[in-house]
């Protein structure tokens, strides 16, 4: 196995730079290289957490984006000062409500389905100029983002609103413009989750799914897409817990179709890296997610992930344990000092070329919410706001003709993590414009007596665990039995969706249907001005939203005929 060029892409190391990989690698034992290949997951940031994964010498370690920026930062210096190997940092820095940085005291810039939904990949630019810069000021140098999977299955509930849309072109070109950006900002970028999600309606967190593409399609679609990215220079792709049974029947190898890319050498090393080209490092999904647990027992997979291709081991469940199965795994010849040479060669070297072997100091911390980044967010905001349908003429509302407005929404929304997220404010905005707005309970009598339109305002983005999407009635309406009323035949209705765009599927005869894609608050206030005609809708669907829904064996002709 010959060692990775580091004077190419996507390292473009000088001598020094190589001197400084080719030095640090030989003063590591063996037991301290296998470390280097793991990145546990810190949730508290408590530094008796933090020292033991000093103390274990791992290559590095992720935390939530969306926590105070101030401990965040804090804990970035804390580890780097400490640490014998400079870091890597790392988080999922895809914007939207949930993965924003800092939270509230960072830019609110909408998701990438938002984004596509511009048309205009300036704003990937700017998502990634703004999560980057952000970033960087708490503390991160490596971002598991974009998400480069076509959103093709509209019950996949994982890819959604995380992704750039359904066509590979527009995927493509957003990826593209977003991974300049973070690199330039100084963040190692990532394109997943390879060989490709959004065929399959099952999440990948909880099960292991497929790519269920022919190869010409595939080709066609997510290999294209991966294609260009990796001649672009992305420095990290993440293989997921996703088969592609049609290249593992392809090359003659049966036995291999049911092995998601973080586990099978041929996806991850024969296509990706033989076929594709690609140089950079391979980290592989969360290896605590259902998708790579149901495979067998963690002492088999955990060096098989390694052997596999993938560099970096990412969220160990028990690091100590995970070390020690690694080494057995070299112990018994699972895997080879060979191929672990290749891994910290290249982990090493992702870490040359963020300049990391000079310096980890931060950037000024002032950058969050600053006012061109407040600035580019409203902006990509107000062009995402997209008009589905309005077949009932019933925009644009109105406080002479729409006063009296029934507003449907969750009665508690949660993140990812079940924790609760506050209230959405088009209620309060819309109060706040003159209309008189009631808040929909189980009781409540729906009549044109007492109402002029029903809004229904729903907020799902795309999260870690969740089964699925789709319109929840029991929860929107308050009982099993109101769950089956449908209101659009009693008062003119609209659904407003601050997250998925296919709620056409669950109310196609529903007349008005506004998707905006993120519930952050400029989009909320941009909704509120669209439904008001105070701005025009501009989005442009990064999807099909208004199509019924495509059996599995025919999603490969709609990607061949786009």
């Amino acid at each position: 196995m010959t060692l990775p060029d580091l004077s190419a892409s996507p390292f473009f190391l000088d001598d020094e730079a190589q001197a400084w990989v080719t030095r640090t690698r030989d003063a590591l034992s063996l037991h301290e290289k296998l470390a280097q290949l793991l990145i546990p997951l810190s949730f508290r940031l408590e530094r008796e957490e933090l020292d033991r994964f000093l103390a274990l010498g791992v290559g590095g370690i992720s935390r939530f984006a969306s926590l105070d920026p101030h401990a965040l930062r804090d804990s970035a210096e804390y580890l780097q000062e400490r640490s014998r190997v400079p870091l890597l940092l790392s988080t999922d820095l895809e914007g939207g409500e949930l993965a924003s940085v800092g939270g509230p005291a960072g830019t609110p810039y909408p998701n990438q389905m938002a984004v596509a939904a511009t048309d205009d990949p300036a704003f990937a630019e700017h998502f990634g100029r703004v999560l980057g810069r952000e970033g960087r000021a708490v503390g991160f140098n490596c971002t598991f983002s974009p998400v480069a999977d076509l959103d093709l299955n509209p019950l996949n509930p994982i890819v959604n609103t995380r992704s750039f849309g359904s066509d590979a072109a527009r995927v493509t070109a957003f990826c593209e413009a977003a991974i300049r950006a973070f690199q330039a900002e100084g963040v190692a970028a990532c394109a997943k989750h390879w060989p490709g999600d959004g065929i399959d309606y099952r999440n990948q967190h909880l099960v292991t799914s497929e790519n269920t593409l022919d190869l010409p399609a595939w080709e066609a679609s997510y290999g294209a897409v991966y294609r260009h990215l990796i001649t672009s220079g992305v420095k990290i792709v993440m293989p997921g817990h996703i088969t592609l049974p049609a290249y593992a029947h392809a090359r003659g190898r049966p036995d291999e179709a049911d092995l998601p890319a973080t586990l099978s050498p041929l996806l991850t090393t024969t296509l990706l890296r033989d076929e594709l080209g690609f140089n950079g490092v391979v980290v592989s999904d969360a290896t605590e997610m259902g998708g790579f647990t149901s495979q067998g027992p963690r002492e088999k997979l955990v060096p098989q992930v390694i052997a596999a291709g993938c560099d970096i081991l990412l969220f160990p469940t028990d690091v100590e344990r995970d070390l020690e199965f690694l080494c057995r795994g070299v112990q018994d010849g699972r895997l080879s000092e060979a191929r672990v040479e290749e891994a910290i060669t290249r982990v090493l070297a992702l870490k040359a070329s963020l300049g990391l072997h000079k310096s980890t100091a931060l950037p000024d911390l002032g950058t969050l919410r600053a006012p061109d980044h407040l600035a580019w967010a409203e902006d990509c905001a107000a062009r995402a706001v997209t008009l589905v349908s309005d077949t009932q003429h019933l925009l644009p509302l109105d406080p002479a003709r729409h006063r009296r407005l029934l507003i449907i929404r969750q009665p508690q929304r949660r993140n990812g993590l079940g924790f609760p997220l506050p209230d959405l404010r088009v209620p309060e905005l819309l109060d706040g414009m003159g209309f008189e707005v009631t808040l929909y309970t189980p009781q409540t009598h729906v009549s044109p007596d007492l109402y002029d339109a029903l809004l229904y305002v729903v907020a799902e983005e795309a999260l870690m665990v969740t089964p699925d999407l789709r319109l929840d009635w029991v929860e929107l309406h308050g009982n099993p039995f109101r769950a089956m009323e449908r209101f659009w035949d009693v008062l003119p209705t609209a659904i407003i969706s601050l997250g998925t765009p296919h709620y056409a599927h669950d109310a196609p005869r529903c007349q008005t249907l506004v998707n905006a894609y993120s519930p952050v608050l400029p989009v909320q206030e941009a909704v509120v001005r669209a439904l008001t005609g105070q701005q025009p809708f501009q989005g442009v669907s990064p999807v099909d939203a208004c199509s019924a829904l495509r059996p599995v064996r025919e999603w490969h002709k709609l990607v061949v005929e786009r």
